[in-house]
């Protein structure tokens, strides 16, 4: 039986957002490692009776169902390591940044003598089968992933199984290794900048609500709203979908409801450029009369007229990054840094009034 302080940090543990119990929660409540409680679940001789019973015990109370995928695939290197894109690969593949990402991870994982895999999915019922194949066929030694929806569950069924992984994006389970951008910041500098050349009315073009890096973008558009003299209005957001024409769609829609705004800042390039287009159309003149802001610095950024200043995401370094800790992980190194934030550069051309006097210039 659990003592009455180790039920509630049993209770403060099982608080958590997830549904499952690791052999690292055992070990917490236990007071043991994690090598000790795999060995006693494992009835190896080497732990003593005492230990093993008290082991027992605490994975009964907790409902513990050991994973045999995870302990297989430990005992067998295939020498890959996984890229995974969930639920929605045409985000992915589509968006022109991948070929950067897709770079960073090549160059690490070949130089490191590893094979990479890439898996994509179209739903999330595919990509349940896909992960379970994946673990199954002992088909990889490790994981990158690529943000999911924040919905999505079948996330966690990677993390369960005890794989080592990466995610391109904020946390979403504490012992997960995390490369990711800095997204709420690069959008409050953004912000930001319009606001000191003078914008008033703001409109931010968001992506999908379901995804964490349209949160952390809206959010860094807001702070630096509510922190200016300026006021927040929901009246100015509007959901798009990372595609170009998201963002004429939502242009269409600003005019058509009569909204004043004379700046944009869309969540990605794509949408910015689309915005550019039917401004144009529309008769308005960007950036006289509306002053536009993307993000993602892609090289459709300088072809547009005027060229779109944008916020640059390194995607070849988060690229290398998250392939340098995967392999580190796989090599059973010490991660000192379980958490690295790229931050963004506010890339300053035509398209908001301000040529690029100062900031970084992509080469």
């Amino acid at each position: 039986m659990l003592s009455l302080l180790k039920r509630f940090k049993w209770r403060k543990l099982m608080d958590r957002k997830r549904e499952y119990v690791t052999i690292k929660d055992i070990a917490k409540i236990s007071g043991v490692s994690v090598a000790t409680v795999s060995l006693a679940l494992a009835g190896d001789k080497r732990v003593n009776k005492h230990t093993r019973e008290k082991v027992e015990s605490v994975a009964r109370d907790l409902n513990y169902v050991p994973n045999e995928i995870g302990r297989s695939l430990q005992a067998k290197k295939v020498d890959t390591i996984a890229l995974i894109f969930p639920n929605t690969p045409h985000n992915a593949f589509s968006h022109p940044y991948f070929v950067d990402l897709l770079a960073g991870i090549m160059d690490i994982v070949t130089k490191e003598g590893f094979h990479l895999l890439i898996s994509t999915t179209t739903n999330e019922t595919d990509e349940k089968l896909s992960y379970s194949k994946l673990l199954k066929n002992r088909r990889a030694d490790g994981f990158i992933l690529w943000p999911s929806p924040i919905k999505d569950e079948n996330i966690f069924e990677i993390i369960k199984s005890g794989i080592p992984t990466v995610y391109l994006n904020k946390s979403i389970h504490e012992d997960i290794v995390t490369v990711e951008r800095d997204d709420m910041g690069g959008a409050y500098r953004a912000t930001e900048h319009l606001i000191s050349l003078g914008r008033k009315k703001i409109v931010h073009i968001s992506g999908p609500k379901d995804y964490e890096v349209t949160k952390e973008r809206q959010n860094g558009y807001q702070k630096a709203i509510e922190e200016s003299t300026l006021l927040y209005d929901t009246s100015l957001v509007i959901e798009g979908d990372f595609f170009r024409q998201g963002g004429v769609n939502a242009v269409k829609t600003l005019i058509k409801n009569n909204v004043e705004f004379d700046a944009i800042f869309a969540a990605n390039d794509l949408m910015a450029i689309g915005a550019i287009d039917a401004l144009q159309s529309a008769g308005l003149n960007v950036p006289k009369d509306v002053a536009v802001v993307g993000c993602d610095n892609i090289d459709l950024a300088t072809m547009t007229n005027p060229p779109l200043t944008s916020l640059y995401q390194e995607m070849k370094k988060i690229g290398e990054i998250a392939a340098q800790r995967i392999i580190e992980i796989l090599q059973n190194k010490k991660i000192n840094q379980v958490k690295t934030v790229v931050p963004a550069k506010l890339i300053i051309r035509d398209s908001c009034g301000m040529k690029n006097i100062k900031g970084y210039e992509k080469k």
